[in-house]
């Protein structure tokens, strides 16, 4: 058990129907099962995915000879020697604007947002009034910063403060489900609506005993059972307000219920758990496995999408889930990155069509020590000193090797002029 959170792994056991392919022969819309060498020596995330675009075929290429496909779930029709269909690459979307120059305008919508959700649940606290009308200008904010490059908003959502954990945790949750809620296809206006029943879905937690809420440890069974009536809580205290828009309802009510039905408060089945209820959920289970809290440590967030990915079809709605991962990728934007040169720096960006090859902003030398920054675009197939190709060698969460991203918010984030 996590906090309030119960992810059981998943063992699937599916007749294979399996085809060994030459990597020349691959395409789109082909399900990898097997490599022809150990996963772990590649940088994919899964231990069997679906190919979903040419940067992945070119991935397999690089690394192996021959792959093992599962025909039954392989999407295209082919034949061995001559697949005949493709499939378009899913969501190969342009950003309006350079994650460099969203970077500061992004920083000051996240702070306008963090200040109303301290604001909303201090006045609901302290006085049950809920001020809708300020969240919704936060929310507007934030889904036109996404709308313009969804890692700029991203990047922010990697700072954390254990101590602030409820208000922040809403926050992250509304700004990750509008990206997530893009990801999916939803319209600008839906986006608003996904973002602020986000920032909402915890609002009952506010009337449930601070002692229980920040307890550190394990929870007993009864304070379990108190912590899982912050759902129905929500509800009661959101239909309260007059101008509290329907879904905020529903996703505060239902975003713990399951697939399988196992969820709560009412354990109802996946057929009637509301759509932005599972977008939250996905979301929420998420920022909750990554984040540092009272009674538990933060795991990588290579774990928490395995998590994801495992519980998929039972916990959480499985379409989803896969569209999560392609949103978050291997190299999140803000995550901490050693390169095999042993310079240091944060995740900037990756392309839509090139998620192996991240932006770095460089800030540590290869002995660790502080230098001049800049940013390399690791797409552009730079090279070491020695000739050998610059890669990512290890990925790690904020604070590690002394890089905070807060010093970097602070300085204003102006890196558009040092790229190479």
């Amino acid at each position: 058990m996590i906090g309030e959170h119960n992810y059981n792994h998943v063992d699937v056991n599916k007749k294979l129907v399996r085809e060994k392919l030459s990597t020349d022969e691959l395409c789109i819309g082909m399900y990898v099962v097997e490599l022809d060498r150990p996963w772990t020596e590649t940088p994919f995330l899964f231990q069997g995915f679906l190919i979903s675009s040419d940067e992945e075929i070119k991935q397999l290429r690089e690394y192996c000879q021959y792959v093992f496909i599962d025909v039954t779930q392989t999407t295209v029709t082919y034949t061995k020697k001559n697949p005949d269909k493709k499939p378009e690459v899913i969501n190969k979307r342009i950003y309006k604007v350079p994650i460099e120059k969203e970077l500061a305008v992004a920083a000051s919508h996240y702070d306008y947002a963090k200040k109303t959700v301290d604001n909303a649940l201090n006045s609901l606290r302290f006085s049950q009034e809920l001020n809708t009308s300020e969240i919704k200008v936060a929310v507007k904010h934030c889904v036109e910063s996404v709308i313009n490059n969804p890692n700029a908003m991203m990047w922010f959502t990697q700072i954390k403060n254990k101590d602030d954990y409820t208000a922040e945790h809403s926050m992250r949750v509304g700004i990750i489900s509008i990206a997530l809620g893009q990801e999916l296809g939803l319209m600008e206006k839906e986006l608003e609506d996904l973002g602020m029943a986000g920032m909402l879905h915890d609002v009952g937690k506010i009337n449930i005993p601070i002692e229980v809420l920040n307890k550190e440890g394990s929870l007993t069974n009864e304070e379990y059972a108190i912590i899982k009536t912050h759902a129905e809580l929500g509800r009661k205290l959101l239909m309260s307000k007059s101008d509290a828009p329907p879904i905020t309802v529903d996703v505060a009510y239902n975003h713990h219920e399951q697939m399988n039905g196992k969820g709560y408060p009412r354990g109802i089945s996946a057929e009637k758990i509301p759509y932005f209820a599972k977008i939250v959920g996905v979301v929420d289970a998420f920022d909750a496995i990554t984040s540092d809290r009272i009674y538990s440590s933060a795991r990588s967030t290579l774990e928490a999408l395995r998590i994801l990915y495992d519980c998929r079809g039972t916990q959480f709605d499985e379409e989803i889930v896969r569209s999560f991962i392609r949103l978050i990728g291997i190299y999140p934007p803000g995550h901490i990155v050693e390169l095999t040169n042993g310079e240091a720096g944060i995740i900037l960006s990756c392309q839509q069509n090139n998620k192996l090859r991240p932006k770095v902003i460089i800030v540590r030398n290869s002995e660790k020590k502080l230098c001049r920054e800049r940013v390399v675009d690791l797409s552009l197939e730079q090279k070491d000193k020695e000739g050998k190709p610059l890669r990512v060698k290890e990925v790690f969460t904020n604070g590690k090797f002394g890089i905070d991203l807060r010093e970097y918010k602070a300085k204003g984030l102006r890196f558009d002029q040092t790229i190479i």
